[in-house]
């Protein structure tokens, strides 16, 4: 018998954190995956998937796989650990979190739980569900796009993102600090079919992406600068006849004051500050102005600064200020979702009882040896906090505490199961069923068990009971049928930006836009103080998700400058190049392209730290021990792109 007669092909969801959420096909023989490619139905990703996924199947059979529990037995960062029993784990487990709480109190228990790779069910599990019962501190996801849905929050309320499906009827396409080609590839196509039918495509990023050259204008602002660029193209419209009155007196809250304030921006200035031309900015104003229907894809770029907060609020202010709604190929597409999925009813009741919060990405100062934190107990799900938050030496001195226990439930050792005085083995999307919500398209997909659990690894809601039992609690959970009363695979309808009924805001402002937070005022700049003169940004690369899949593939470890930058250095490509700022240092590799705009370092996330040689004193870092844990005023979130630093030969 060959083997495509004895294989069974299963159709499931990716649930890895992308937007696509893209429809699998997966062959299973003996048990075992043998390919993973598109399964047919959905209507954003049917017919091809990302090279990444395609290879998913080395993440489940990967050497570094967990396959047991693992009991610390070296010093912490050591790696060093023994196997053990599932029972004497979650035993060890449970009694040092009845000690803490005895001792200290649940807020010493701390749940750092992001999960953004995970299904529904997942990410809302037993788990979270065990620590909401206990009153332990809760790790807020503030490390990315969380500032981006603040400001969503504070301009559109709960309005709706734009179907990503209708781009292909926009005249005009403006992709603002994204890159979709990496991390949203299905999107990409959509806008070829909107340009092939004659629409513009603008793209606003720092680097020349594979979108940028295809782009009629790619305006390659300085980070951090974006929300300048914003207010100048609403000052352009003001002084040239591009405001939509009827549409802002019918729909908007604030616009005299926003307008009073980007009036202060001429093209002239705002280009000096963004490093832009004055006349790109004319142009994108004027393009913008008189092309209807017109779509805005906002990303996650924008956020990643100080300024990031009030740049989201300026961006999105500008359809709305245009009239660019209520037509197809016209609105704004953010992340979209719907609310027919609702995990939480399969809970047990939770008593109410308040929880301390910390910010994921300030884990580091939070937990820092002597900072008094009275941390005892760090559980650690779905999340690689030594490699991906930032200011790296902090976070690692933290996670060497010998007096916090920390849990780490994974699916294959980490830079941060290094740290673990537990890890526990966890199951990857193709080992449960689970019900998947996308975030770039308006569906609800089933997420079905293709094989069997590899070794003895659990699901996050399968360790969540598991501990609650542990812990004296006597669950039982419901299961999908609580959730989800379809799991499809099917097609949510989208409501039409500012023509269908939804909440935007309070009842002072029923169906407007806000464009002035009652907080934060009109989005103004702050000119960032600089620790070199070169602004470091780490963007998302075609091999990782985050730092998922870093234990067969890596992105180059090394720095990206322009060309003017690397030859004001005297350095070449392939230079060893020391980056540095007054936070740290790393020793790697030059690459030299003017793909990326003068005074910009580019160096990849999510770069696992054994692909990177020791520097000087034989320690080893990443990108992350240059990026700082400041945070953003409107939503206290990460601030990545704050970095600035110097590139000098090694």
């Amino acid at each position: 018998m060959s083997i495509d007669d004895r294989a069974v092909v299963h159709h499931t969801t990716c649930t890895l954190d992308c937007p696509d959420t893209c429809s699998l096909s997966v062959t299973v023989l003996d048990g075992r995956i043998e390919r993973i490619d598109a399964a047919p139905g959905n209507p954003l990703t049917d017919g091809w998937i990302c090279a990444k996924v395609k290879r998913h199947a080395e993440r489940v059979y990967a050497p570094e796989r967990v396959l047991t529990p693992l009991v610390r037995t070296g010093p912490k960062g050591a790696g060093h650990f023994r196997p053990a029993t599932w029972e004497e784990a979650l035993a060890l487990v449970a009694s040092r979190m009845r000690q803490a709480i005895d001792e200290a109190g649940p807020s010493s228990v701390v749940a750092f739980t992001y999960n953004s790779s995970a299904g529904a069910v997942e990410r809302a599990s037993a788990s979270e569900a065990l620590f909401a019962a206990l009153g332990s501190t809760v790790v807020e996801h503030t490390i990315c796009a969380h500032t981006a849905g603040v400001a969503w929050a504070s301009v559109y309320g709960e309005m709706p993102s734009a179907d990503p499906l209708d781009v292909v009827h926009a005249r005009l396409v403006v992709v603002w600090g994204a890159n979709p080609t990496v991390s949203n590839t299905h999107f990409p196509p959509l806008v070829q079919r909107a340009v092939d039918a004659g629409a513009r495509l603008v793209v606003i990023d720092p680097r020349r992406t594979a979108m940028a050259a295809r782009a009629h204008l790619h305006l390659a602002v300085r980070p951090g600068t974006d929300v300048v660029l914003a207010m100048a193209i609403a000052g352009a419209w003001q002084r040239d006849g591009g405001i939509d009155s009827d549409f802002v007196a019918r729909h908007a809250a604030g616009a005299d004051a926003f307008m009073a304030e980007a009036l202060g921006w001429t093209l002239e200035a705002a280009a000096a500050v963004c490093g832009v031309e004055a006349a790109d900015i004319a142009t994108l104003a004027q393009w913008w102005a008189t092309t209807k229907p017109s779509m805005l894809r906002i990303g996650w770029g924008p956020e990643r600064n100080a300024n990031g907060g009030a740049a989201c609020r300026a961006i999105l202010a500008l359809p709305v200020l245009g009239g660019h709604f209520g037509v197809p190929g016209s609105g704004v597409i953010g992340s979209t979702g719907t609310d027919l999925v609702t995990p939480t009813l399969r809970w047990p009741a939770v008593r109410d009882v308040p929880r301390a919060q910390v910010p994921m990405h300030r884990i580091g100062e939070w937990m820092a040896p002597g900072s008094g934190t009275d941390v005892r107990v760090l559980f650690v799900q779905g999340a690689n906090p030594v490699l991906m938050c930032p200011d790296q030496r902090a976070v690692v001195a933290a996670f060497e505490r010998e007096d916090v226990f920390t849990v780490v439930h994974e699916q294959v050792l980490t830079d941060t199961t290094r740290y673990a005085d537990v890890v526990l083995p966890a199951t990857t999307a193709f080992e449960v069923d689970d019900v998947a919500e996308s975030y770039g398209s308006f569906t609800v997909q089933p997420v079905r068990r293709v094989i069997e659990p590899v070794g003895e690894s659990r699901s996050n809601d399968g360790t969540g009971l598991a501990l609650a039992r542990a812990m004296g609690f006597e669950w039982e959970l419901d299961d999908l049928t609580g959730v989800v009363d379809d799991a499809g695979p099917r097609v949510v309808t989208a409501a039409r930006q500012f023509v269908d009924e939804v909440p935007m805001h309070d009842p002072d402002h029923p169906g407007r836009a806000v464009l002035v937070d009652p907080t934060q005022g009109v989005p103004q700049y702050v000119s960032p103080a600089a620790d070199g003169p070169l602004t470091l940004i780490s963007p998302a690369s075609s091999k990782l998700i985050n730092s998922m899949f870093g234990e067969f593939q890596s992105p180059s470890t090394g720095v990206r400058l322009h060309p003017d930058d690397a030859a004001a250095r005297g350095l070449a490509a392939g230079d060893s190049v020391r980056v540095a700022n007054r936070q740290g240092s790393i020793v790697v590799p030059l690459e030299v392209g003017a793909d990326v705009r003068p005074g910009v370092a580019v160096m990849s996330k999510g770069v696992w730290l054994r692909n990177h040689g020791a520097d000087g004193d034989g320690e080893v870092w990443g990108v992350n021990v240059l990026t700082p844990a400041t945070a953003d005023p409107l939503a206290g979130g990460a601030c990545f792109n704050d970095a600035t630093v110097d590139v000098t030969p090694a």
